[in-house]
């Protein structure tokens, strides 16, 4: 049966067209702030990572100082050692290149002995319920940054409550 093309009331029916909805695409959340325990930014406009300014770190293990710049999107485990050895499957001191003050240890990673899971802070006051986490030894799963509520978790085994 063919569509009628007014009303009851006599108006004009004009069919909408079907549309398909598409889902948004994934976004990305990029960290473009984060502090070291004393409060300096450790957001460095000097070195990308995926087109964005990267996370950097001095570092300390057997094979001596470095520095290692780490992606600052939420999920992304991409790193660049900038200056420096990184030994496979040592789970290095993280620290400020300010002041070299030492990340705050979150928990021990189960990926290697020795690996923690560090701190570092979205204001320049400590706390840990505004952070992001990842693993000292950088080569894990939970090398990248997450939350640090999701790292709470995982460390704890409850929901983070903030």
């Amino acid at each position: 049966m063919p569509r009628r093309m007014f009303d009851d009331l006599g108006r004009l029916d004009i069919p909408e067209p079907i549309r398909e909805r598409k889902s948004p695409a994934a976004e990305s959340v990029v960290v473009n702030a984060v502090y070291c325990p004393a409060g300096h930014d450790l957001v460095s406009l000097e070195h990308e990572i995926g087109g964005y300014p990267a996370i950097l770190l001095g570092f300390r293990g057997s094979g001596g100082e470095g520095r290692v710049a780490l992606s600052a999107v939420l999920g992304d485990p991409s790193r660049k050692v900038v200056e420096g050895t990184l030994t496979e499957g040592e789970s290095p001191t993280l620290f400020c290149t300010v002041c070299g003050t030492p990340l705050d240890v979150l928990g021990e990673c189960d990926c290697s002995p020795g690996a923690v899971s560090v701190l570092a802070y979205l204001y320049p006051r400590r706390n840990p319920y505004q952070a992001i986490a990842f693993c000292s030894s950088l080569q894990c799963d939970n090398s990248a940054v997450i939350r640090s509520g999701e790292a709470i978790r995982a460390h704890t085994g409850r929901h983070w409550q903030g």
